[in-house]
């Protein structure tokens, strides 16, 4: 499976898609904001544009310079009122911000899905910290938030409580309860320019733009439009899977106190796959038979919950070793030990029903803690990930963002 050729790109489209608004924007229609006034420095008094405000649902922090049309195919552009050279590029649409890096490189998004139980937001604080610290020096690598609003809520609602004051995170409530951002990342990785010119480096980058989505959401009609045009515009989607809400499998479970397994049917991980994936094929026009072609990578959370013994002889014992690549050997066992653990737990259905809809999906274990929680509270460790990056390491091998080696040899 992973010695197909690296995965192209799901969509072909001929533009930019916006990770706010998810238009696709034809690259000679990007437009440019400008720099506005400064000191001494010529340039436009600053206005309330009224597209961001519509978009954020507020005035706050929405009287900036003007935007104006100019061909983005350019990295800048002359404002036509003060005649100030700028490189600040939005979208027309919604006039949020398109970094540099995104517009004029292969840019791809991910989306995260997940049940109500999952561990969305531990999942998304803890991956967004390691993609900016270990793994990030690993793969030669930098993530930087695309605006201010996605600095301050990762801050806020995810760094602050999870790392610093150590407090598990709420279960996300609907967006029904009021509007919610995504957060928007710029994700860009150096690499050796080629055989023919090992002395040049290029960047290439990955956008991620995370939903953290209640599984309600992904029924209620009042708010779902948002987060379908957020799935639609991926070029690839990350759904986490809690192994305590597949019944067979809490057999396995370690001796800890842990809560009951819940009789919402939101929290059944199947359900929300296949309402998601219905809302695709939908959308998509995908005909019957016919598999999607944006690949999928299905991750159990919290294996840390399970037996000790369990693991002992699996793949998912291992570590990942750092090389800045990816081991496919270690990937494949990997994936054939989920894939058997599934079977074993009587949750064979979640991979018949994955290989008959994607063309293309792969099966991974992590832990977003490291270890079970006490009384609301990150255990005494402290916050210890396990593997909470593989499932991006594949999409960045499938991108061709990231080399794969086999140490075997074979």
């Amino acid at each position: 499976m992973l010695d197909k050729a690296r995965f192209p790109g799901s969509h072909g489209r001929d533009g930019v898609t916006c990770p706010y608004c998810f238009a696709v924007v034809p690259p000679q229609k990007v437009a440019f904001r400008c720099r506005g006034r400064a000191g001494q420095r010529a340039g436009c008094e600053p206005v309330l544009d009224e597209r961001l405000a519509a978009y954020t649902g507020s005035t706050a922090s929405a009287s900036l310079p003007p935007v104006f049309a100019a061909s983005g195919r350019r990295s800048r552009a002359t404002c036509p009122d003060c005649g100030q050279d700028t490189g600040s590029r939005v979208c027309p649409e919604c006039h949020n911000p398109l970094p540099s890096a995104y517009c004029d490189s292969p840019g791809r998004i991910v989306a995260l899905v997940g049940a109500k139980n999952a561990g969305k937001s531990t999942y998304i604080a803890v991956l967004l910290h390691e993609l900016m610290n270990r793994v990030g020096t690993e793969l030669d690598a930098s993530l930087v938030a695309c605006d201010d609003r996605t600095i301050e809520r990762y801050k806020r609602d995810f760094a602050r409580p999870l790392l610093e004051e150590r407090r598990l995170l709420p279960t996300t409530a609907s967006a029904a309860t009021g509007p919610r951002e995504p957060l928007v990342y710029l994700l860009t990785r150096s690499r050796a320019g080629g055989r023919f010119a090992r002395s040049r480096t290029r960047n290439e980058s990955l956008a991620l733009v995370l939903f953290d989505t209640a599984g309600e959401d992904l029924r209620s009609r009042e708010v779902r439009d948002l987060h379908l045009r957020y799935l639609e515009a991926a070029d690839a989607i990350i759904f986490l899977v809690d192994p305590l809400e597949l019944p067979g499998a809490r057999a396995e479970v370690a001796d800890e106190p842990r809560d009951a397994p819940s009789d919402d049917p939101d929290s059944e991980p199947i359900n929300i796959i296949a309402r998601v994936t219905e809302a695709l094929r939908d959308r998509n026009g995908t005909r019957p038979g016919d598999r999607l072609r944006v690949p999928v990578a299905v991750a159990l959370t919290k294996i840390d919950a399970l037996r000790p013994g369990l693991l002992r002889q699996s793949a998912l014992h291992r570590s990942r070793g750092g090389a800045g690549v990816l081991d496919l050997d270690d990937r494949e066992a990997v994936d054939e030990q989920v894939r058997a653990m599934l079977h074993d737990w009587q949750a064979g259905r979640l991979d018949l029903y994955l290989r008959q809809q994607y063309a293309e999906y792969a099966l991974f274990g992590l832990s977003a803690l490291g270890g079970v929680p006490r009384d609301g509270k990150v255990g005494a460790g402290g916050v210890r990930p396990y593997r909470a990056e593989d499932p991006l390491l594949w999409l960045l091998y499938r991108f061709g963002m990231l080399d794969g080696v086999r140490p075997g040899g074979k």
